[in-house]
C-alpha cells in the first residue's frame, strides 16, 4: 500500500480501506480521531503492515520509497511488553547508495507517545530501539515497556559491509554521507509517523529522541535542522563539533609515529598525578575528580616530564608522549573557520585518565604502540582508528592516503564542506524553543573521547545568541563529574563505582507535558543490578557550571552534596 498524500485523514481511510495496515474502521471519510484501537485489533493488524510502503510524497526531504519488509508480533517477556516488530527499508535515490534501514516497535498497550533512539560512532547498524536508554538507572523499564512507540535506524548504511579499521569508508558516496549527517533521521521519523497514524488511527501526541556522543549530535541536530519535528530531545556526550573532533584525533596519532605511544604504567602515572593534585578539591578526597574545572590550574603534565625528555621509565613520560597528551587536552586549533565560524576544538579535562570498561587514554587514545599505517590495527586506540578514517575516507577520500601526512590546510575546501554536513554548533535554536521544545544535554567530564567543554561552549554560544531568559524556558546543561564516554565512573583509589545513572526522559516528558522545568540538581544513582533494584549510593548531577561539593556526613548520599560554581 503506497501512500501519496500528506493528508492524515486520507493515509487512515487508505489503510483501513486497503487492509494492508488496518481493517479496523469504515471507509466513509473522517470523522475525527477515533479512539486508539483495541488490543485485540492491534494484534490482528501487526502483521498486515508488512507490505506496506510510503511514498516520496508523505516523507519531509528527497527521498526513495519506504517499504515494510515484516512485521511482526512480539509476545511479551520480563522486560518487554507485547509489540509489533516492524522493520523497513527507504530506498536509495542515486545508484551504489545503501538504503536506509529502520525499525519501528508499536506496543499494543501504547501510551500516545513516540521516541526515536540515536546511533553511535559511525553508525551503520541497525538500532533496534528496544534497549534501555543509555544511563538508566538499574530496574527502570524500558521506554518500550513505558507504552512508548520507538524507533531507529541505520542512517543510511550497513558497516557489516566495511573492516572494523574503515568505518568512515560508506562517506565516499555523497548520498550516503549526507544520510548519515542528517537526512535518515528526518526520514525515518516521517516514515515512523505514517505507519504509526495507521496503526493507531493518530500519530504520537508527543514525539521525543533520546542519543548519546553520535547519537548526541544527531538529536542538537534535529533542533537545529527540523525544530518542528520534535517535543522534546536527550543529548548526551554529543559529538557537537565533529570536524574538529576529528582533527584532534589525527592531532594525538601522529606523535604515537615517534615514540608518543603510552603503556598502561605510564597512563597509571598520569592518573595517580592528576588524582593528587584535584582529587580534594571537591572536600572530599575519595579517587574522583569532582571539582571538574578548577582541576587544570593544578595539574601540569610537564610536571611528570622525564629527564631531558628522554624516555627512561613507566614513571615518566618522553617529550614525544607529552605531544601526544597535549594533542588530547589541548585545543585543536584549524587555520581556517568551520561552520558557524569556529576555528578550535577544546581539548579534555582532567580525570578520566582511567575508567571502568576499558575507557579512559588507553582505550580512545593510545594502546601503547606505533598505530598502522595506512590502515591502523583493529585494536588501535578508537580516536586512531577514527581519525585514520575519517582523513582517508571522509577527507582525501583515498583509501591508501597516509594520515602522517595529513595537513588540514591542504584539504580546506573539503573540510568546510564536511562541517556544514555535520558540525551541529548552530546557537540559534529560537526556532525549537518557539514551537515549545524542550532540550536537556548531559556531559561527562571523565570522557576521553571527545571533549566536555565541547558541550559547555556550545550551551556557552546559545545563550550569548539567544539570552539566558530564554535559554532557560527550553534548555539545560548537566554536568557528571568524572563519568567516562559510557556513562561510568569509579575511584581510581579504591575502585568503587560511583553513582551516574538518572532518568533523563521522564524529567524530558514531565517538562514537555507538564511545563515543570527540571531541577538544578537532579539525583544519580547507583541501584543493584538483581531486584528490586535498591538505591545503594547517590549523588548530585548539577547544572553547569556548578559541581557536587562534599560538605559533611555518608558520602554516598546525595544530601551530603551541594551544588558549588566550578570555576578555573
Amino acid at each position: 500500500m503506497e501512500t501519496r498524500t500528506s493528508d492524515a485523514a486520507a493515509w487512515r481511510t487508505t489503510a483501513a480501506c486497503l487492509g494492508a495496515a488496518l481493517l479496523l474502521a469504515g471507509c466513509g471519510g473522517d470523522g475525527g480521531d477515533p479512539p486508539v484501537p483495541a488490543v485485540a485489533e492491534l494484534q490482528q493488524a501487526c502483521p498486515r503492515l508488512a507490505g506496506t510502503t510510503v511514498g516520496p510524497g508523505a516523507i519531509g526531504l528527497p527521498s526513495g520509497t519506504a517499504t515494510v519488509a515484516s512485521a511482526t508480533l512480539v509476545a511479551a517477556s520480563a522486560d518487554l511488553p507485547e509489540y509489533c516488530e516492524v522493520k523497513g527499508s527507504i530506498a536509495a535515490r542515486t545508484a551504489g547508495a545503501d538504503a536506509i534501514r529502520f525499525q519501528l516497535n508499536l506496543p499494543t498497550t501504547w501510551n500516545g507517545k513516540a521516541l526515536m533512539y540515536g546511533g553511535g560512532g559511525f553508525n551503520g547498524t541497525l538500532i533496534n530501539a528496544t534497549a534501555a536508554l543509555r544511563d538508566a538507572p538499574a530496574g527502570m523499564p524500558r521506554p518500550l515497556t513505558q507504552g512508548y512507540a520507538t524507533f531507529g535506524t541505520d542512517s543510511g548504511h550497513d558497516a557489516a559491509a566495511y573492516n572494523d579499521t574503515d568505518p568512515g569508508r560508506f562517506a565516499l558516496n555523497d548520498e550516503m554521507f549526507a544520510n548519515f549527517a542528517h537526512a535518515s533521521y528526518k526520514k525515518v521519523k516521517d516514515v515512523a509517523h505514517r505507519l504509526i497514524d495507521g496503526f493507531y488511527l493518530r500519530t504520537p501526541s508527543q514525539q521525543y529522541f533520546f542519543g548519546g556522543s553520535e547519537g548526541g549530535r544527531e538529536g542538537l541536530m534535529l533542533a537545529q535542522r527540523y525544530p518542528a519535528d520534535f517535543d522534546g530531545i536527550v543529548s548526551v556526550v554529543p559529538v557537537i563539533h565533529w570536524t574538529g573532533l576529528f582533527n584532534g584525533f589525527i592531532n594525538w596519532t601522529k606523535p604515537q609515529f615517534n615514540g608518543g605511544a603510552l603503556n598502561t604504567a605510564e597512563i597509571r602515572t598520569v592518573a595517580q598525578a592528576v588524582t593528587g593534585a584535584c582529587d580534594a578539591l571537591d572536600g572530599l578526597a575519595d579517587g574522583v575528580v569532582n571539582n571538574y574545572l578548577a582541576c587544570p590550574a593544578r595539574f601540569n603534565l610537564q610536571s611528570l616530564r622525564c629527564t631531558a625528555g628522554a624516555d627512561t621509565g613507566d614513571d615518566c613520560l618522553s617529550d614525544p608522549q607529552l605531544a601526544t597528551l597535549a594533542a588530547a587536552y589541548g585545543p585543536t586549533t584549524l587555520p581556517f573557520a568551520l561552520a558557524n565560524g569556529l576555528t578550535t576544538y577544546p581539548g579534555r579535562l582532567f580525570g578520566g585518565e582511567i575508567q571502568p570498561g576499558s575507557e579512559g587514554i588507553g582505550r580512545w587514545v593510545t594502546n601503547g604502540r606505533v598505530p598502522g599505517v595506512p590502515t591502523p590495527l583493529a585494536d588501535d586506540g578508537r580516536g586512531v582508528i577514527y581519525g585514520s578514517s575519517y582523513a582517508r575516507y571522509v577527507i582525501a577520500r583515498d583509501a591508501g592516503f597516509d594520515v602522517r601526512t595529513f595537513d588540514p590546510a591542504n584539504f580546506q575546501a573539503r573540510i568546510q564542506e564536511v562541517s556544514a554536513l555535520m558540525d551541529s554548533t548552530n546557537p540559534d535554536l529560537s526556532a525549537f524553543m518557539r514551537r515549545g521544545g524542550k532540550l536537556i544535554v548531559r556531559e561527562n567530564t571523565g570522557d576521553m573521547a571527545q571533549s566536555p567543554m565541547a558541550g559547555f561552549q556550545y550551551y556557552d554560544s546559545v545563550v550569548a545568541k539567544m539570552g539566558a531568559a530564554d535559554v532557560d524556558r527550553f534548555m539545560r546543561l548537566y554536568v557528571s563529574p568524572a563519568s567516562n564516554h559510557g556513562g561510568a565512573a569509579a575511584s581510581l583509589t579504591t575502585g568503587e563505582t560511583v553513582p551516574t545513572t538518572a532518568d533523563l526522559l521522564s524529567e524530558l516528558d514531565r517538562w514537555v507535558t507538564t511545563g515543570t522545568a527540571p531541577a538544578d540538581a537532579l539525583v544519580q544513582v547507583r541501584n543493584a543490578a538483581a531486584p528490586p533494584h535498591a538505591t545503594l549510593a547517590s549523588r548530585p548531577m548539577c547544572r553547569y557550571p556548578s559541581y557536587p561539593q562534599y560538605v559533611a556526613g555518608d558520602a554516598t548520599a546525595a544530601a551530603s552534596y551541594r551544588c558549588t560554581v566550578s570555576a578555573p
